[in-house]
């Protein structure tokens, strides 16, 4: 049987040691590694892994956004998301950029292995009783670009460093933010943070973890 070429997303080295050490036990291979959400795209990008197992809450590029990403940058590799959130807006995001499986992380590990060969077989893996409610509404009103800068608003960076990790002009990014800011009907960086959190882009208690 030919090994499962996997690349991981996951922004806590112990995770991603206990997932690679238990993926080994079976035919599937961690071949790359990645803990921020642009780490993981240049990868996949790289590597063109079979699956990308990816967690939501991603610093720098969250798990929603690389996913989209990586369907455009290796439309191949099939996207898998490992989480501990159970919002089915969540579950629907997911599906809405194309990924092929969600598993809890409170899961079972023979879970996770079945969903992985289960994907990579070329069918869809999502828990049915997280399924069916609506994306927020608010994320609809910003484009990709401006759902990045949004997050990295969120994160506590600064124009200059957002420019410097998106590779743009420090005037671009001002447009963004002037942008999200009158789409969002927002007037500070604490409503930023908190319009960045009620779509789902950033958890206001995982940007406590990190501090």
């Amino acid at each position: 049987m030919n090994r499962i070429r996997v690349v991981l997303g996951d922004d806590h080295n112990l995770v991603r040691q206990g997932i690679r050490a238990l993926l080994g036990l079976s035919h599937i291979c961690v071949v790359g590694e990645a803990k921020d959400g642009r780490e993981l795209v240049r990868q996949v990008k790289e590597l063109t892994p079979e699956v990308a197992l990816i967690d939501i809450s991603l610093p720098l590029l969250n798990g929603i956004e690389a996913a989209r990403k990586i369907s455009h940058v290796a439309p191949k590799t099939r996207v898998i998301f490992l989480t501990m959130y159970q919002d089915r807006g969540y579950v629907t995001q997911a599906q809405e950029v194309g990924a092929w499986g969600y598993v809890l992380k409170e899961e079972a590990p023979e879970q996770l292995i079945t969903t992985i060969e289960t994907v990579a077989n070329g069918r869809h893996c999502f828990p049915s009783e997280l399924a069916g409610e609506t994306v927020r509404i608010e994320g609809k009103k910003l484009g990709p670009r401006e759902r990045e800068v949004l997050q990295l608003i969120a994160e506590g960076k600064k124009n200059k460093d957002i420019a410097r990790i998106m590779i743009r002009s420090l005037h671009t990014v001002r447009n963004h933010r002037a942008h999200i800011m009158r789409k969002l009907g927002v007037h500070t960086a604490a409503e930023l943070v908190q319009a960045a959190n009620e779509m789902g882009l950033v958890r206001l208690e995982a940007l406590g973890d990190k501090s």
